[in-house]
């Protein structure tokens, strides 16, 4: 029988790689890699085979199957499993515009989704243990997982009411409506109540599609399946109007490339409607949802840091997700481990616990025995979904070209979360108000021109060094200036930005992906070659997030933003995929043929006319750009696309060389003279291991401040862990999903002891959970165990041996009884399995009480007694959530 609190157990699946069963042998050293080519290989049983066969490196793609992945490492191949997807049920909530009646506008009906599915079940039998439950959007590998886990435990608790109750909601809901129920079946005004699924069929979504569709049947509604692959099921949910009810659920899935701290951003995107992505996706042309006003308005909230300290921050960022789960336009089902293959001698992997190992960062580190490699994906191009920095790569697949292209500025560490990293700049927050000095500029977006922003007031001010500029070139050859930084400013705020009723430079969609810029950024002053202030009105707890908010770093030349804005001008393209449904146009694709040659004619006609557009002339203007130069780097691209055949130009370790459209295939070569030295991020981003050996609880603790409550033994890489290398929280999770925290200290090397706080929680039966994260990565190592707390006594001793007391029982009448303080000491050895431990862990406890009762012996049988009804009343209370949830 499962334990509740199925969330908190997320286990990462941990292959058994001891010595392989076949190891390869390679007299080969190991050199840095020079040259990749990705191909595409569709299913994986041929990537596989490649693999094997050696004719591949590694497989892009993550596989499903854990079987097959514990036959990969006997055979001596690197397993990489961490978080790096989450499922969920994608629901339309709008009215349909044909007058046809859509369930899911009714909140109760959405809402009882959450009880309908059994998270626990769908992850044991449809993914077979390659997922966990997820009711938010966040795992606990996210940093901001332990802030988060009062609203994540109280949902689980209260989800576990299942199929009943998920009935009694829909029942009341659509009678409400004006539905009827006959002979089993939902009718309104005379039609049945039809539900369109959408279905992926790719992965396990095809058989979670069918589990709903199952669920929905059995409570009445008349359910259409519509199997569907990448590319039509995208079509139909995310590249058409909703109000056409084209569907009404999609089996959505996600993959994450990174994690940060302070993620709101995340809860903003998934439960709000401020960055476009709840249905309608924010194109006006269609019938987008609005969430309640209260979503948006939290949202907005944390977006510009309008709140005034960090309790305020925690509290306004718990309320949004618990509206979010509740509102239920996204119902969410499953953490996904997807698990990674590469050769055993392919190294320099940067691991993160929560996104695919193909990142940026490691790019900058591979190596192997031969300076090329060949990486299989399911997708090298996905058919449909534009390349392009402005409005594109938001497709999984394009992310292995995306990464490897484009340099980060200011980001989280991939491997913590942790806020303002970044390997090209230095930067300071100065906290305001700050007066805007005049010789700070923006762009209007009505003048068209760059101007003064001097008397305005920021909230803060940040001065950033990007220290690499002058260094680092594109891969056109151009060396990446401020000039190109500003050229960035332009383009999110000209054309994210409506100037006017009849303003060409603009597209809906990129008012909503650039929102968080937008609402924030004020000025920009130029210091001196390599560094700015920027003046924003964003502010945070934390300096790295504004320094995040603030970064306007770029990965683009400004002579191909000149030349995408010229192909869109030309009303040839348009940057987005929505606003390419919308408009039936092409979205900017940087590796057409078709696109590039187009692009090529618009800046030979600059170069031939002399013609440059008003912000190019403002840049000259400002000294960051003479004519020359302008000049210059319209022949470096187009050079660059006679020789390449492509325009994807970016800043990153590699360089797109070549792409194969009859093929799919891309090939990347290493930048040489990069100014970025590998081994600085090898250091930056190595893993780090934490482990409990042991997890000691006292099977009594009294409930008031300051008593321990458990012994936690910790190791981080094998070592005994302290405060300075590992971060440890425990807390106490009741049967009604209350979560209170503990204090933690560590006492000496490898032991910590967690307390009773001061706010002590109330008496009772509760699980103690202990997240312990290593400091520089952040995936934790857990446990659990029981503990029942007790009310604390209070107990009088008096100078003589003996005292009159008069004491009144429910049960009893008054009496007069001579009372002796006494000491009495039990010792309980309990067996318990620590989650997420290899092994079964014994635990003794002594637990010493001072006892006042009528004589030594009464007193020893009142004590023997207490912990034994205790004992019951703990297994009685951890079994009745489990029994309740049905698992």
């Amino acid at each position: 029988m499962r334990r509740p609190l199925a969330l908190l157990a997320i286990m990462v699946f941990l292959l058994t790689l001891a010595a392989p069963a076949v190891l390869p042998a390679y007299a080969q050293t190991e050199v840095y890699v020079q040259k990749i080519r990705i191909i595409r290989i569709t299913e994986d049983s041929p990537a596989i085979q490649s693999l094997e066969q050696g004719k591949t490196q590694a497989r892009l793609f993550g596989i499903r199957s854990p079987e097959l992945a514990a036959k990969l490492a006997a055979e001596g191949f690197q397993v990489i499993a961490p978080l790096s997807g989450l499922d969920d049920i994608l629901v339309n909530p709008v009215k349909c515009k044909n007058g046809q009646f859509n369930p899911f506008t009714l909140h109760d009906v959405r809402y009882a989704l959450n009880f309908l599915i059994d998270r626990a079940e769908v992850a044991s039998k449809i993914f077979k243990g390659r997922a966990v439950p997820a009711i938010i959007p966040y795992a606990d590998v996210d940093p901001d997982y332990v802030m988060l886990l009062p609203v994540a435990a109280k949902y689980e608790v209260l989800f576990s009411k299942g199929f009943d109750y998920a009935k009694k909601l829909i029942d009341e809901a659509m009678t409400k409506a004006g539905a009827k129920l006959v002979n089993g079946k939902w009718y309104y005004h005379g039609k049945p109540v039809v539900i369109k699924i959408v279905i992926r069929i790719e992965d396990e979504r095809k058989q979670l599609g069918e589990y709903l569709a199952n669920k929905l049947e059995q409570l009445g509604f008349t359910v259409e399946k519509l199997y569907k692959d990448f590319r039509g099921a995208f079509n139909i949910v995310y590249g058409d109007d909703p109000g056409k009810c084209g569907w009404n659920l999609y089996t959505e899935g996600w993959g994450f490339t990174g994690m940060t701290k302070y993620d709101h951003d995340t809860a903003v995107a998934f439960y709000s409607s401020l960055y476009g992505f709840q249905p309608g996706w924010g194109e006006p042309s269609y019938t987008n949802y609005k969430p309640p006003k209260i979503i948006d308005e939290i949202a907005e909230k944390l977006v510009k840091g309008e709140y005034k300290n960090a309790k305020e921050y925690w509290q306004l960022y718990r309320k949004l997700v618990d509206l979010g789960v509740y509102d239920s336009m996204r119902v969410f089902v499953v953490w996904t481990m997807d698990y990674y293959i590469a050769a055993p001698n392919l190294k320099g992997i940067i691991e993160s616990p929560k996104a695919t190992p193909w990142n940026t960062w490691t790019y900058f580190t591979l190596k192997y025995t031969r300076p090329d490699v060949v990486f299989s994906n399911r997708y090298v191009y996905a058919s449909g979904w534009p390349w392009n920095p402005i409005g594109g790569f938001q497709d999984f697949y394009s992310a292995a070209v995306r990464d490897a292209v484009y340099l980060p500025g200011i980001t989280s560490k991939i491997t913590t979360g942790q806020p303002g990293w970044s390997v090209v700049a230095n930067w300071k927050v100065v906290r305001g108000p700050v007066k805007v000095p005049s010789s700070a500029i923006t762009w209007d977006t009505k003048k068209h021109e760059w101007v003064s922003a001097g008397g305005e007031v920021a909230k803060n001010e940040v001065i950033i060094n990007y220290k690499v500029l002058g260094k680092l070139r594109f891969h056109d050859g151009s060396k990446e200036t401020l000039a190109d930084i500003l050229a960035g400013i332009y383009m999110i705020k000209e054309w994210a930005t409506k100037g006017g009723p009849n303003d060409k430079r603009y597209e809906s969609q990129l008012a909503s992906l650039y929102a968080p810029f937008l609402s924030s950024f004020v000025a920009v002053r130029i210091i001196n070659s390599t560094t700015i202030a920027v003046y924003t009105n964003f502010t945070h707890i934390d300096d790295g997030v504004i320094a995040m908010n603030a970064d306007v770093w770029t990965g683009t030349p400004l002579e191909l933003y000149l030349a995408m804005e010229k192909l869109v001008l030309s009303g040839s393209a348009v940057f987005t995929m929505s606003a390419s449904k919308a408009s039936g146009k092409p979205a900017v694709h940087l590796i057409s043929k078709d696109q590039c040659s187009k692009m090529k004619q618009l800046l030979e006609q600059i170069l031939s006319t002399g013609k440059m557009p008003d912000w190019v002339q403002g840049l000259i203007k400002l000294g960051l750009l003479t004519k020359q130069e302008f000049i210059q780097r319209i022949k470096n691209l187009i050079n660059y696309y006679d020789e390449y055949g492509n325009m994807l130009v970016g800043n990153g370790p590699f360089m797109l060389v070549k792409y194969d459209a009859a093929n799919d295939a891309a090939t990347l070569v290493r930048v040489k003279d990069y100014p970025i030295p590998p081994e600085l991020i090898a250091k930056e981003l190595s893993k780090h291991v934490a482990s409990i050996p042991s997890l000691q609880a006292q099977p009594l603790v009294m409930a008031s401040p300051g008593a321990k409550v458990a012994t936690i033994n910790v190791l981080v890489d094998k070592k005994p862990a302290t405060s300075k290398t590992a971060h440890v929280y425990a807390m106490l999770i009741s049967g009604k999903g209350e979560v209170y925290q503990l204090d933690v200290k560590c006492v000496t090397p490898g032991v910590f002891e967690a307390y009773i706080p001061s706010q002590a929680p109330p008496a009772g039966s509760y699980t103690i959970v202990v997240y312990v994260y290593p400091v520089g990565y952040n995936e934790p190592a857990k446990a659990m165990t029981s503990v029942v707390l007790v009310p604390p006594t209070k107990t009088t001793t008096t100078t003589t041996t003996t005292t009159t007391t008069m004491t009144t029982s429910p049960t009893a009448a008054k009496t007069v009884t001579v009372y002796k303080t006494v000491t009495v000491t039990s010792t309980q050895t309990v067996t318990k399995t620590a989650a997420g431990a290899a092994k079964t862990v014994t635990m003794t406890s002594t637990v010493t009480k001072t006892v006042t009762g009528p004589g030594i012996i009464t007193a020893i049988i009142a004590v023997i007694a207490f912990v034994v009804g205790l004992g019951i009343g703990a297994a009685i209370s951890r079994r009745r959530p489990a029994a309740a949830a049905g698992q």
